[in-house]
């Protein structure tokens, strides 16, 4: 699994980049044999007017091709990475589910004459 974490008018540090990493494994642990690619932006959007403009977007690519994307946004960049990582947890298994049960329909299809 590849990790990539770019930061748009806001410098990812070291321990924001390690924190980040941490937090996605933990979250997208279970899927870990599906996963190729997960990337990570992390965003200020007001610059330093302050108030609730830190975003963080992550691009989960899995095996079949199938691309989740996820959005959240927060006062802090370690809170919306948190917030991020929990939604990213669930559209992935959620995805998944659906390709299972659409493998499974077409496959109940294709065995009726």
């Amino acid at each position: 699994m590849e990790f990539l974490i770019k930061g748009c008018h806001l410098s990812v540090s070291e321990p924001l980049k390690a924190y980040t990493i941490r937090r996605l494994r933990f979250a997208l642990g279970p899927f870990t044999p599906r996963l190729t690619k997960v990337e990570v932006r992390l965003g200020d959007v007001n610059g330093p007017r302050g108030g609730i403009d830190k975003t963080c977007a992550i691009r989960v690519l899995l095996r079949p091709l199938i691309v989740v994307f996820v959005r959240a946004k927060g006062i802090d960049a370690y809170a919306t990475v948190d917030r991020a990582a929990s939604c990213v947890r669930g559209a992935v298994s959620r995805s998944l589910s659906r390709s299972r049960s659409d493998r499974r329909r077409f496959i109940k299809d294709a065995t009726q004459p």
